[in-house]
């Protein structure tokens, strides 16, 4: 049985040879005459299958396709909204800001284009703005669920615009982006692939420069990455690619809001109390239509969950998760699943989910960029240990700086108790100063 019923559509298939090469240029023609006609006084160029910006021969993302929307908060309106999740951490709100919602284009790993959404969030009026790309957590994997369509008053998935408001009234540029599938038919969201979580932050930090409402107006020199539980996963995973895939952008600083450092270790969790039943057959559905896997859901799901897995997984967003999967993981999964999750066996019994899971850590990037870590010490979905385990690896390998916060919070309101620290942080790395290290020091 294949998980993950969507099958990628490919815009790089081989298209038909053409048996009259006139045929095809008087085609040309008629395309263009109707393009005319139908543009009014001007040309519309049909969009291409492929649009490829090139970078020393690489694929570049971030062009603008459409802006969907535009919509203008005043001050007193934006800091309402900010105040739904902030209260009375409220900080003053000096100028109105604009939020727009616009398509951009990204790249999968085998060079077909994909359009994301996103939603920029500028104050007004200011000028030289500092950046602040944000990736959200895990809103789901259906087309329904894209952050893009979030509306609290109705389904509140963490009130992004509550928390991009807040850092765009201190002044920052702030994008928050979809991911990969997200609003595409033709396609499903791959969740926690890593690098296509990047490559998403990445190309709508190029986007966020491409839109007309910023030209001129940005400071791109220090650029912040932030992200929060899935979204500190693609957060880190930008940075871990961004000098192979966008060079061109430069990483000041990354911040996690209890993030995914690690699939396995996240999914393993349920066994300690983690409210996250609904992780693996999240993972499962992505990795097996992303790495064209026929895993043995027999020996991992309990029998009720596999006919339907993915028509369920992709129906649910993250407001009814808890209810469907429910709190017990062994009504979930196999007891000996989860007994060899935890397990140094579990490589060998369940080789391909292993490696699969494997390749998506994000602890291991050997980057110069500053890091923080906040962790809520009262998390039960991205257990705390996950983020103390994470800190001597990402010591080892990081060049920068290394640092963990904790706060008395869960994981819902980790964003809101360390928001004053964390524009701290923020702001030291625009001066240039370098950030305290919770590394531990290196032997003598």
């Amino acid at each position: 049985m294949r998980v993950g019923g969507f099958k990628p559509y490919r815009y790089d298939r081989r298209p038909r040879r053409s048996a009259q090469p006139w045929l095809l240029l008087m085609a040309l023609v008629l395309l263009g005459l109707l393009g005319y006609r139908l543009g009014g006084s001007s040309w519309q160029r049909p969009p291409l299958a492929i649009d490829v910006h090139t970078s020393n021969g690489a694929q570049t993302g971030g062009r603008v396709l459409s802006q969907e929307s535009a919509r203008y908060y005043t001050a007193s309106e934006a800091a309402a909204i900010i105040r739904q999740d902030y209260g009375a951490s409220t900080l003053p709100v000096e100028s109105g800001i604009t939020k727009v919602v616009f398509r951009y284009r990204s790249y999968d790993l085998d060079g077909t284009p994909v359009v994301v959404f996103a939603r920029a969030y500028l104050p007004t009026g200011k000028l030289s703005m500092p950046v602040f790309a944000f990736a959200p957590g895990t809103t789901g994997i259906g087309d329904a669920c894209a952050g893009s369509l979030e509306v609290p008053a109705k389904a509140n998935w963490a009130n992004y615009d509550a928390h991009m408001m807040a850092y765009a009234s201190q002044g920052y540029a702030t994008v928050i982006t979809d991911y990969e599938g997200m609003r595409d038919p033709t396609r499903l969201h791959h969740y926690m692939v890593g690098a296509l979580e990047g490559r998403a932050v990445l190309d709508s930090i190029r986007a966020l420069e491409d839109l007309r409402q910023t030209r001129g107006r940005l400071n791109t020199d220090a650029i912040v990455l932030g992200g929060y539980s899935q979204g500190g996963h693609a957060a880190f995973w930008a940075d871990k690619i961004a000098a192979d895939y966008a060079p061109d952008v430069k990483i000041a600083g990354v911040v996690g809001w209890g993030p995914v450092m690690d699939v396995r270790e996240t999914w393993s969790d349920v066994t300690r109390g983690a409210n996250i039943n609904w992780f693996g057959p999240f993972v499962l559905t992505s990795y097996a239509d992303y790495y064209h896997r026929k895993y043995d859901l027999a020996s991992i799901l309990q029998p009720p969950w596999i006919p339907q897995l993915t028509q369920q997984v992709t129906s649910h967003c993250v407001d009814s998760v808890l209810a469907f999967w429910g709190h017990e993981p062994t009504k979930v999964y196999q007891p000996a699943f989860l007994t060899a999750i935890t397990s140094p066996t579990f490589n060998t019994t369940y080789p391909e989910l292993a490696l699969d899971m494997e390749r998506n850590i994000a602890s291991d990037a050997h980057t110069a960029s500053a890091k923080l870590i906040n962790e809520g010490s009262k998390d039960n979905v991205v257990l705390p240990i996950q983020q103390q385990t994470t800190l001597p690896i990402m010591c080892q390998h990081s060049i920068g700086p290394v640092q963990l916060k904790s706060y008395p919070a869960t994981h819902y309101d980790d964003m809101t108790l360390s928001f004053r620290d964390t524009l701290a942080w923020m702001t030291s790395l625009r001066q240039g100063a370098r950030p305290v290290t919770t590394c531990p020091a290196p032997p003598a």
